[in-house]
């Protein structure tokens, strides 16, 4: 008798060590894994994950690190790529001081402010790009590519219908 209360006991931390290992755990399914797998390839790292609960399903998103570019995936529960966007950093304006304006362009704000006090100033910086919708099957996705030839942005638009 006193063996098996040993042996229950021994099962039972042995269990509560095996939970308690201080990681957050979730099920990501075999689609998903794959499709991050492909995506990041051999020499790829995953940088964040994320499992948001929306009204039409489940998406996850993943951050990854490929060949020093980060991308942000969204892929649905069947793993299926609905977003690939490359993270260039634009997502705020760049705010800057008037001391830190090149030359010729303070110049220009100054003259133009005339007596006027200059606020807050704003870097935009845009590139060029070219946008596409394709087309495979039935499947719809717009496309953004800038002018080096660098993807920047690939979204599942649906199904066509």
């Amino acid at each position: 008798m006193k063996i098996i209360l040993l042996l229950l006991g021994l099962a039972l931390a042995v269990k509560t060590f095996a939970e308690d290992d201080g990681k957050l755990t979730i099920a990501i399914p075999s689609a998903v894994q794959a499709t991050i797998a492909r995506e990041k390839g051999d020499a790829g790292s995953v940088r964040d994950f994320r499992k948001v609960n929306e009204s039409d399903g489940t998406t996850y998103i993943v951050g990854i690190v490929v060949n020093g570019k980060t991308w942000e995936l969204s892929l649905d529960a069947t793993g299926r790529v609905m977003r690939k966007r490359l993270d260039t950093g634009d997502g705020a304006p760049k705010m800057m001081r008037v001391e830190a304006l090149p030359a010729n362009v303070r110049e220009t704000m100054q003259r133009e402010a005339g007596a006027g006090v200059i606020g807050d100033i704003e870097l935009v910086e845009q590139k060029t790009k070219y946008v596409a919708q394709t087309k495979h099957g039935t499947r719809r996705y717009r496309i953004e590519v800038d002018a080096d030839g660098v993807l920047l942005n690939k979204e599942f638009l649906g199904d066509e219908e």
